[in-house]
């Protein structure tokens, strides 16, 4: 790594002379090489906002306003448009809408979605609200961005049944369609357009709902009730926020279902759907692994979990101490933390409302006539005016060289926010995953240097380009292994600590002395994970033995050390990368 790195540098001092020499390239090579290069690169992920906000470090951060900026409102309706339009799928009865119905909190409802022809889905619909601020779209993580999710399903047998090529033609038979895409776009209908108008109005439609939780985030007293509050501290204290933590209270890592106790027994059988990782990377470590969803208004998109089994939030808290956890908790736990929950929703009632917006700031016309051309009466227009070509070839070719400089700066980058993590000074994973989507983002854009490159030029900044991509997928799952082990060890400190409070309730002083110990053992241990650190722990767990605590709470203690010896050590080799 370090060799491409100097390597790179040199290609960077370099590169703006030798990409802008006068070349053979057409005008036509020059913008087609750059929208290739500005598709591929697309735009920063939003998980990272708010970073000069006062909650930027802790567990729980404030949703950026994506509309902050000039709201493009012909964009926007395009993509509400085109988010409706059922003529995607092959026999025009299934939209997006059809999944991710805004009234019904950004889903459908159902365990798991139909499609054209009622096909039967595998896994459950994820919320479409907030799903901008992920860090990944689909529970494996397939898709970088909502750009690139918004075409999958169009391909998806089990949904619109169709193919791009088909879509897209049906688009240029219908002139307001023609006539809309190049007034925005320089290039008319693409895929890539289709992708970026769909995914700009669930961005600005969908993004920052109001809720009792962000209210009080942002400084507003007495939003959350006494019982809300008792939830939260304790979603804390027995490691909830382990997973769940950042900007979506979620969506920022991958986690194993059934971490402390297997999820899969003779109640549960797995089938391909319940692969989740595993699918994409072939690595058995991530079977049962998915991405962790966002809780932002979790209570109005039951049925919960990957494949919609779980029917009540109750049941879900329940399930999800035990087998990731490794816990029991009391009912009043189990209540506390579901208030806690629901305080994460709209209040008001109005998710979802077309009249408002999800984010409280887009006015849309509910109403949108639909479209009724008949096919092959479009009407070509002229498409935008590009800049001169030789001004976009050194458009290009600077920000080739910046996205260059982007990628190699990225394991520097990665290998800090990893260590903040592990040292406490951030509680979430949202800026460690964002350096990762920019090392990803950027590499990809490298593939498509400008089209004034000599050739043998071009042949050395794409071999370079294949081998930053690689790069970027295995830092993908070095980043994973690292978050699931940071994760568990976080969690089994945690609750570790828990028990012990709940140990010191009423004992005498000299069982206070012991508690004291295992306290300051744990935390030892998880802060530095050595062979005489983890003796103590051991020691300290065994001296509980001998005093009069409840003998399954002890067990649960036992069972966090075990955790943390299977964890901790891990992870001070994943942070050198």
């Amino acid at each position: 790594m370090r060799r491409n790195y100097f390597s790179s540098l040199i290609l960077i001092a370099v590169l703006q002379p030798a990409l802008t020499e006068a070349d053979s390239a057409s005008s036509t090579d020059i913008r087609n090489a750059w929208l290739a290069f500005s598709n591929a690169k697309g735009e920063p992920a939003l998980i990272r906002g708010n970073v000069e906000h006062p909650t930027a470090n802790e567990i729980f951060r404030v949703i950026p306003d994506p509309g902050a900026g000039v709201l493009d409102e012909e964009r926007l309706q395009l993509g509400f448009e085109l988010f409706n339009e059922k003529r995607l799928s092959r026999d025009g009865s299934v939209a997006c809408n059809s999944c991710h119905i805004g009234l019904l909190g950004g889903v459908d409802r159902q365990p798991v979605s139909f499609g054209v022809a009622n096909a039967r889905g595998t896994l459950n619909a994820p919320t479409i609200f907030n799903a901008a601020l992920n860090f990944r779209q689909f529970w494996d993580g397939r898709s970088l961005s909502l750009q690139e999710q918004a075409l999958q399903p169009i391909q998806n047998p089990a949904e619109f049944d169709h193919d791009l090529d088909g879509a897209l033609a049906v688009l240029r038979s219908l002139p307001d369609y023609v006539q809309s895409f190049n007034k925005l776009y320089p290039d008319g209908i693409t895929a890539d357009n289709l992708a970026n108008a769909i995914a700009y109005y669930e961005t600005m439609n969908f993004t920052g709902i109001s809720s009792p939780f962000l209210r009080m985030v942002e400084g507003e007293q007495n939003e959350l009730s006494r019982r809300a509050r008792r939830g939260q501290r304790r979603f804390v204290e027995v490691g909830c926020a382990s997973c769940h933590n950042g900007i979506n209270l979620g969506g920022n890592s991958y986690q194993q279902l059934g971490v402390a106790a297997d999820w899969y027994n003779g109640d549960r059988v797995p089938g391909e759907a319940d692969q989740g990782l595993f699918g994409r990377t072939g690595r058995e470590r991530d079977r049962h692994v998915f991405k962790v969803p966002t809780l932002h208004s979790v209570a109005n998109t039951g049925p919960w979990f990957h494949d919609g089994s779980v029917t009540s939030l109750q049941q879900a808290v329940d399930q999800m101490a035990r087998h990731q956890s490794g816990r029991y908790l009391e009912n009043q736990d189990i209540d506390d933390i579901v208030s806690f929950l629901r305080s994460l929703g709209d209040s008001v009632g109005l998710i979802g409302d077309c009249a408002v917006g999800g984010n409280y700031g887009v006015s849309l016309d509910c109403d949108v006539k639909r479209r009724t051309a008949e096919p092959n009466q479009a009407t070509e227009l002229p498409s935008l005016e590009f800049p001169a070509p030789e001004v976009l070839d050194s458009q290009h070719a600077k920000a080739y060289a910046a996205a260059l400089q982007r990628t190699t700066e990225a394991p520097r980058r990665i290998l800090a926010e990893m260590q903040r993590i592990r040292t406490g000074e951030v509680a979430h994973y949202d800026f460690l995953q964002y350096e990762h989507i920019e090392m990803l983002r950027h590499a990809r854009a490298l593939s498509f240097p400008p089209a004034t490159s000599s050739k043998e030029r071009r042949e050395t900044l794409m071999s370079q380009a294949t081998q930053w991509q690689q790069s970027a997928v295995q830092y993908e799952l070095k980043i994973a292994n690292f978050l699931r082990s940071h994760a568990v060890s976080l969690n089994a400190k945690l609750n570790y600590l828990d028990l012990l409070r709940a140990f010191s309730l009423g004992v005498d002083e000299d069982m206070h002395g012991v508690l004291a110990q295992a306290q300051i053992a744990v935390r030892n241990y998880y802060a530095q994970p050595s062979e005489s650190n983890r003796s103590h722990l051991e020691r300290a767990t065994l001296a509980l033995d001998s005093l009069d605590f409840n003998p399954d709470r002890i067990r649960e203690l036992r069972h966090q050390v075990q955790m943390l010896v299977n964890t901790a050590p891990s992870l001070q080799n994943m942070q050198k990368l």
